[in-house]
């Protein structure tokens, strides 16, 4: 799965990136201005070697002479050769979780994420999941490199670097309103950025055709954003403050403030399991229903039940691996309930314009991403 590193310019101030100096990919010679594994490397190869780094250097077999070229027009041709030039290049997969931006960048995320209890927390949590050796467990090796992609899909670490930085630098629990809506706006359209990526980086949206997938997205957008913000809240603590309740009172209204403060209680403490439930959320069925005018084929209708049912098998046998049954069923079912209540957020965001302005936004974008990314990899096909 890919990060969105090409999404178009647009109005929305959250999609605005600084312009850095362009290197190319030490595997693929595309442009690039990113450090990956520690290596500059383009998204394409990043994910990647996210997905088979595990499989080793030596895995597969070439058909050619074992020392393919690889450049963005072949790096699609041999996997093997590809695989050894990350490696070779230095990618190392030491750095699997720390590959978003730059050393430096990562590591004053780091520190910044050391601040607070929470964090400190939700650290621990993940490397639950690295135990593919020799665990015990009904997943199979498949399902737990599904449950590792869906988990780097989603990276919720800048949405509370930006909940950090709207509590410490603004000091909103002195003061009664804060004077400026857009302090609150920009944290906000910070959520929306990050659902946007990670519509971006789930690869089973492209195997819905266009127009099914398009509306698709509109639903997931809503949902996945929906499910950030019931989790930020509730992890940063953001809804103890006054003043921030307050401007978003009058932003997007009472009721609907008051809806996601209810849906804290049923989020889980466990950061796995809210990225799957992201990932359950974001193809969801509830779409024709709260959506009626919508259509779509019966035949995509069936993809996304298939998906999701993916998704919902490998979120259950992570629960009992991780818990254990008794503590599955409650948690599953406290998941079912978390979902059910964002779904009736979500039908009720559809009348608060602020919002729904800026989800046809991020759905434009990331649609005009998936679209080139077709074109991509027609082009490779082609070759």
């Amino acid at each position: 799965y890919s990060p969105n590193n090409h999404s178009p310019s647009s109005s929305m101030s959250v999609f605005n990136k600084s312009k850095t100096d362009f290197s190319v990919c030490r595997v693929c010679s595309v442009p690039t201005s990113h450090i990956h594994y520690g290596v500059v490397s383009c998204s394409s190869c990043k994910m990647f070697f996210q997905r088979n780094a595990h499989l080793g250097r030596e895995h597969g077999r070439c058909r050619f002479n074992d020392d393919c070229e690889v450049n963005i027009n072949t790096r699609h041709v041999c996997l093997h050769c590809r695989l050894k030039k990350c490696f070779a290049s230095g990618m190392q997969m030491s750095h699997f979780r720390s590959s978003r931006g730059n050393q430096t960048k990562t590591s004053r995320k780091r520190k910044m994420a050391s601040t607070t209890s929470n964090d400190r927390q939700l650290t621990i949590q993940l490397p639950t999941i690295n135990l593919l050796r020799s665990d015990n467990s009904s997943l199979n090796s498949a399902q737990w490199i599904l449950i590792a992609n869906l988990i780097h899909s989603y990276d919720e670490s800048r949405l509370l670097a930006a909940a950090r930085r709207l509590m410490n630098e603004n000091n909103i629990s002195q003061v009664e309103q804060i004077r400026d809506p857009t302090v609150v706006r920009d944290f906000l359209k910070q959520t929306y950025e990050t659902t946007g990526k990670y519509l971006h980086a789930n690869h089973d949206f492209l195997i819905l055709p266009p127009d099914d997938r398009f509306v698709l997205l509109r639903h997931a957008a809503e949902n996945v954003q929906c499910l950030s913000t019931i989790f930020i809240w509730n992890q940063s603590k953001l809804y103890t403050h006054r003043s921030f309740m307050k401007t978003c009172n009058y932003l997007y209204g009472e009721q609907l403030v008051n809806m996601v403060r209810h849906a804290m209680k049923f989020i889980d403490p466990d950061l796995v399991l809210v990225k799957l439930a992201a990932s359950l959320f974001a193809f969801s069925n509830s779409l024709l229903i709260v959506r009626p005018n919508y259509t779509m084929n019966s035949s995509s209708i069936s993809t996304i039940f298939r998906i999701q049912s993916s998704y919902a098998e490998v979120t259950w046998k992570y629960l009992v691996y991780r818990y254990g049954y008794y503590q599955a069923v409650l948690r599953f079912n406290n998941l079912i309930q978390c979902l059910m209540t964002a779904t009736n957020i979500t039908s009720k965001s559809l009348n608060a314009h602020i919002h729904t302005n800026d989800m046809e936004s991020l759905v434009e974008q990331t649609e005009i991403s998936l679209f080139l990314d077709d074109i991509e990899q027609i082009n490779s096909d082609v070759v």
